[in-house]
C-alpha cells in the first residue's frame, strides 16, 4: 500500500497527526492574540496613569475603584476585542495570500482570524448578557434590555455567517496533507483540522486558566462551539478541490507542537507571578 496516495491516508495515525498540528497552531494563535490584546490595553491604560499586572488569566488594574473615568472604561474594555478583530481580518487576507503554499504554519493565520471573530463578537455577546467586560462599554450607551437582546442576537448571527464564509478557507488548508479534497476524504479532514482541534484547543486553554478563570471569559471561550455549526453544515456542499499533482506524506509538525507546549508552560509559569506594566 502506497502511503503517499490520498486514498490510503485516512488512517488513525494520520488523523491524530493532523489534529496535533492544527491544535498546536490553535493554541499558539490564541496566545498571540491574547497577549497582543492585553499588552495593548496595558499601554493604553498608561495614558490614564493606570498601572496593571498581566497574569495568565487576566490583566489586573492596580488602581482604586474611584479612579475609573467614562473615557477610560470605554477605551480599555473595548480595545482588546476591537484590536483582535482588526488583526484577525488582516491575518485572514494574509492566509488567503498563502493558500497555494503547502506549509502547515499557514493555518496559524486562519486560527488568528477565528480568535479575532470570537474575541470581538463573543465579547459583545458575553458582555451584554453578563454586564461584564465589553458590557461595561455597552452600559454607557444606556440601552434597554431590548437593545441588548438585539445586539446579542446580531453577534450570534454575524459569528455564524463569518464561520460559514470561512469554511472554504479551512478546506483550502487541506493542500498541506492531500493532493485533492473530495467526498471521500473531506469529512476525515474537516474533523481532524477544524472540529477536534477547536474542541481540544479550547479545553486546553480553559484548563490552563483554572482555577482563576472567570465566568465572563469562560462564556467567550464556549462561543467557539458556535463556529463549528456552519462548518459542519457547509463543508459537504463544496466541489472537489484539486491541489498538488505529486503525492506526499502526512507528517507531524514537530516545531509547531514544541512551540505550543513551550508557550503553554511559559505563560502559566511566568504569568502566574505576573508582569507589572506601567
Amino acid at each position: 500500500m502506497d502511503e503517499l496516495l490520498d486514498r490510503n491516508k485516512r488512517t488513525v495515525s494520520n488523523f491524530i497527526t493532523i489534529i496535533l498540528n492544527s491544535t498546536a497552531y490553535f493554541i499558539l494563535s490564541f496566545y498571540f492574540m491574547y497577549l497582543l490584546g492585553q499588552l495593548a490595553v496595558a499601554v493604553a491604560a498608561m495614558q490614564f496613569d493606570y498601572t496593571s499586572v498581566l497574569y495568565y488569566h487576566k490583566l489586573v488594574y492596580t488602581i482604586d475603584t474611584y479612579s475609573w473615568t467614562p473615557d477610560a472604561v470605554k477605551l480599555l474594555f473595548s480595545l482588546a476585542p476591537v484590536l483582535s478583530l482588526i488583526v484577525g481580518v488582516i491575518f485572514f487576507f494574509v492566509y488567503f495570500g498563502m493558500t497555494e503554499n503547502t506549509m502547515k504554519f499557514k493555518v496559524f493565520f486562519l486560527w488568528c482570524f477565528i480568535h479575532g471573530v470570537v474575541w470581538f463578537f463573543g465579547a459583545v455577546l458575553a458582555g451584554t448578557l453578563l454586564d461584564k467586560g465589553f458590557g461595561y462599554v455597552v452600559m454607557y450607551f444606556y440601552l434597554l434590555d431590548t437593545g441588548k437582546l438585539i445586539i446579542s442576537l446580531l453577534s450570534i448571527a454575524i459569528m455564524l455567517f463569518i464561520a460559514a464564509y470561512s469554511t472554504r478557507g479551512f478546506l483550502f488548508s487541506a493542500n498541506s496533507y492531500f493532493m485533492e479534497l473530495n467526498e471521500h476524504n473531506r469529512t476525515f479532514f474537516v474533523f481532524a483540522q477544524i472540529v477536534v482541534p477547536l474542541i481540544v484547543g479550547t479545553a486546553i486553554i480553559i484548563l490552563s486558566k483554572i482555577p482563576k478563570i472567570n465566568f465572563y471569559e469562560l462564556f467567550i471561550l464556549l462561543t467557539y462551539v458556535l463556529i463549528m455549526i456552519p462548518v459542519l453544515l457547509r463543508y459537504n456542499t463544496f466541489p472537489t478541490l484539486y491541489f498538488e499533482e505529486f503525492p506526499f506524506k502526512i507528517s507531524l509538525d514537530k516545531t509547531g507542537i514544541l512551540m505550543a507546549g513551550i508557550a503553554l508552560v511559559l505563560i502559566r509559569v511566568v504569568l502566574e507571578i505576573g508582569i507589572p506594566l506601567g
